[in-house]
C-alpha cells in the first residue's frame, strides 16, 4: 500500500508556495519601480526638450542649469581641441547641476510636495519662502530672516568697511563732476512687518540700514544715501498696497513711489530733468497667477495674485524690462541736451526703469552691486545712482565689490561672456 502524505504537509508546501511566488512577484514590482524610478526621469528630461510636460514649469527666481557645453559642441561653434578638452573635463559637474534642474516631471514633483506641505500642513515647503499671514509670502534665504531679525549688527570694522566703499565711489564721481546716489530699496518685512509670522521675532529694534545711516552721520560723510523706507511708509498710509503678496518686491504702486523718490534726489543735482506725472498712466488692477515667491513653492498656479499696474496712456521708449536679464541695458538719447544716467542696480529696479529711462535721454542700466569705474569714466553721465536691495547689506564689503566684465562696442555695453 502506498504511503500519501497528510493533508496538513500538503496545506503547508502550498502556502510556502504561495508565498514564495508573492515575494518573488513584489521582488519585480520593486525592481521595475526603481528602474522607473531611474528612467522615467531621463526619458523626461528628453521630452521636455521638445515642449512636453505633464506640468507646467515653476518659476524660481534663478536662472537655470544651462545643458553642458559637451554635449552642445557643435551648437556652440566649439572647435578648437583645447576647448573642447575642457568642455568635457567638466561634463561630470556640469551634468548633475543640469540634471538636478531638468530631470523629468520635475515640475510636477515641486508643485505635490508644495501642496502637500503648503496647503495640507500649513508650512512652507522651501526655506527660501517664509509664510506670512493672510496670504503673504516673504523671502527668506539671501540674508532675509538675518536681516528681519537683526540678529547680526554691523561691527566698528564693518561699518568702516562700508563708509569707506561708498566714499570711495563718491569720490570718484566727484573727480569727474559727476553726483552720486546710493538708494537703498527696502525689504518687504519692513514696509509690511505685521503680516510675517508671530514665531519669527526680532531680537532689537535697529538694523543694519539704520546703523550704517547714523555712522555715515556720524563721520560727517558726503555720500547722499536715499532710504526708500520713508516714502514707501508714508504712501502706505494712503491704503494702497506697496507689494506684491506672492512676491518678493514693490508693485507697479510701489515702483512709482520709488520713481517718485529717486526723481526728487535727483532733481536736487539736476533740476532741468523731468518727472512723469501718475496722469500719464491708467491704475489698472489684474488678476495674475503667483509670481516668484510662489514659483519657489511651486503654486503660482495655486496661489494667486491681484496685481496693482500702471498702464502707461504715454509710448515709453522701454515699456517692459524682463526680471533677472542680467545683460547690460543700453537705451539711447531722444534730443540733445537731455541728462544721462548710469545705474548700477539689482531686480527691485526692474519695475522703476521704464519710468526713470523716461527722465533721462542716454542711459546704462548694469545689473550689479559693484562700481564699475570704466564704464562710469568712459560714459561721463550727468549722475550715477547705485541701488541696492537692504538685504544685501548682511553681506561683506568684497561680496558688494563685484562687476561684471563688460565691453562697448558701437555705442553699447555688452557682457563679455554672456550667460
Amino acid at each position: 500500500m502506498e504511503a500519501t502524505a497528510p493533508s496538513s504537509t500538503i496545506d503547508s508546501d502550498r502556502r510556502v508556495a504561495s508565498r514564495t511566488s508573492v515575494r518573488r512577484a513584489a521582488d519585480a514590482v520593486l525592481v521595475l519601480l526603481f528602474l522607473a524610478g531611474l528612467w522615467i526621469p531621463l526619458l523626461g528630461v528628453h521630452l521636455g526638450r521638445h515642449g512636453w510636460d505633464i506640468s507646467t514649469a515653476r518659476a524660481e527666481n534663478r536662472r537655470m542649469a544651462a545643458m553642458p557645453l559637451a554635449l552642445r559642441l557643435k551648437e556652440a561653434h566649439v572647435t578648437l581641441p583645447k576647448a573642447k578638452l575642457k568642455a568635457f573635463a567638466k561634463l561630470p559637474g556640469d551634468f548633475k547641476y543640469y540634471l538636478s534642474d531638468h530631470f523629468g516631471f520635475r515640475s510636477l514633483l515641486i508643485r505635490a510636495h508644495g501642496l502637500l506641505m503648503v496647503k495640507g500642513l500649513g508650512v512652507t515647503s522651501n526655506p527660501a519662502v517664509i509664510l506670512g499671514k493672510q496670504g503673504w509670502l516673504y523671502l527668506g534665504n539671501d540674508g532675509s530672516t538675518e536681516d528681519w531679525r537683526n540678529l547680526e549688527p554691523f561691527t566698528s570694522q564693518e561699518l568702516e568697511q562700508f563708509r569707506q566703499m561708498l566714499e570711495s565711489r563718491n569720490a570718484f564721481c566727484v573727480r569727474i563732476g559727476i553726483p552720486y546716489l546710493f538708494v537703498v530699496a527696502p525689504s518687504k518685512y519692513d514696509i509690511y512687518p505685521e503680516y510675517m509670522p508671530d514665531n519669527l521675532t526680532r531680537v532689537r529694534s535697529e538694523c543694519r540700514l539704520d546703523q550704517l545711516l547714523a555712522y555715515l552721520r556720524e563721520k560727517h560723510s558726503p555720500v547722499q544715501v536715499l532710504d526708500l523706507r520713508g516714502p514707501l511708509m508714508e504712501a502706505k498710509k494712503q491704503g494702497v498696497r506697496l507689494f506684491q503678496k506672492t512676491d518678493t518686491h514693490w508693485n507697479e504702486r510701489g515702483a512709482w513711489v520709488a520713481y517718485q523718490a529717486i526723481m526728487d534726489a535727483v532733481r536736487q543735482k539736476l533740476p532741468q530733468v523731468e518727472v512723469l506725472p501718475l496722469s500719464d498712466f491708467d491704475l489698472v488692477t489684474r488678476q495674475v497667477p503667483g509670481m516668484d515667491l510662489a514659483g519657489l513653492l511651486g503654486l503660482n498656479d495655486v496661489l494667486h495674485e491681484e496685481s496693482l499696474d500702471l498702464v502707461p496712456r504715454i509710448p515709453l521708449r522701454l515699456p517692459y524690462v524682463e526680471q533677472n536679464v542680467v545683460e547690460p541695458i543700453n537705451v539711447p538719447p531722444r534730443s540733445a541736451g537731455q541728462a544721462s544716467i548710469v545705474m548700477f542696480r539689482d531686480s527691485f529696479m526692474t519695475a522703476v526703469l521704464p519710468y526713470v529711462a523716461e527722465s533721462f535721454g542716454r542711459g546704462v542700466y548694469f545689473w550689479e552691486d559693484g562700481f564699475d569705474q570704466n564704464v562710469v569714466q568712459t560714459e561721463r553721465p550727468s549722475i550715477v545712482i547705485q541701488e541696492i536691495a537692504q538685504r544685501k547689506l548682511m553681506h561683506d564689503v568684497p561680496f558688494l565689490e563685484k562687476t561684471q566684465a563688460v565691453k562697448r562696442v558701437n555705442g553699447s555695453w555688452q557682457l563679455v561672456n554672456p550667460p
